[in-house]
């Protein structure tokens, strides 16, 4: 069944400034070099918050969590994958730390979202050094896990964001003329999101 969500009760902004790439590098570097011990600690930390709570997993994947590790799933071609990775709040590329505070599990196909819908079109647009405001940011006391995993929350964010804040994929401004990615633009908003606003 297809859920309505007015999508602006459940976001924020943020206002950034976006670090030089070393500091990012540095961050990830020691991201990895703590990454068992960062993601046992958080996973911990949001279970006891009940964090967890109401999202339909199973007693095996409480079991993984309680010990601080991501329940497994198997994909389609056999492999195992993670099914909550670690996400930074405030982005790395904008100054965020690596430690508990500003880390938080989400579910992966969430985590590609927010940063290929929300996050990355809007950083692509800043310069290092320059202060913005970035739009659209999830408010995570308020969004559930179940919304996460409900596609019609993720496509409703989406086209949110594209009506409301005109964050597009960044791929569709490479186009030569002005008309040519007009058409672009409405090819591909029929095709996701279906009739033009």
């Amino acid at each position: 069944m297809f859920q309505r969500y007015n999508i602006s009760d459940y976001i924020t902004t943020m206002t950034v400034q976006k670090t030089n790439p070393e500091y990012c590098r540095i961050e990830r570097k020691r991201f990895g070099n703590f990454r068992h011990e960062l993601k046992s600690t958080v996973i911990k930390s949001y279970f006891f918050d009940g964090y967890f709570d109401g999202a339909g997993l199973t007693e095996e994947d409480y079991n993984y969590i309680v010990n601080g590790h991501s329940p497994v799933r198997v994909g389609s071609n056999g492999d195992e994958y993670m099914l909550f990775t670690i996400h930074h709040i405030k982005p790395l590329n904008c100054g965020g730390e690596t430690r508990p505070s500003n880390l938080i599990p989400l579910p992966r196909t969430f985590h590609t979202f927010i940063h290929e819908k929300v996050f990355d079109p809007q950083l692509a647009k800043i310069k290092v050094g320059e202060t913005a405001e970035i739009v659209g940011i999830p408010d995570f006391s308020k969004i559930t896990l179940t919304m996460m995993n409900d596609p019609s929350f993720r496509i409703q964010y989406h086209k949110y964001m594209v009506d409301e804040h005109k964050v597009y994929p960044t791929r569709l401004i490479h186009h030569k003329t002005k008309r040519a990615r007009s058409d672009a633009y409405n090819q591909w908003y029929q095709k996701t999101f279906g009739k033009l606003k």
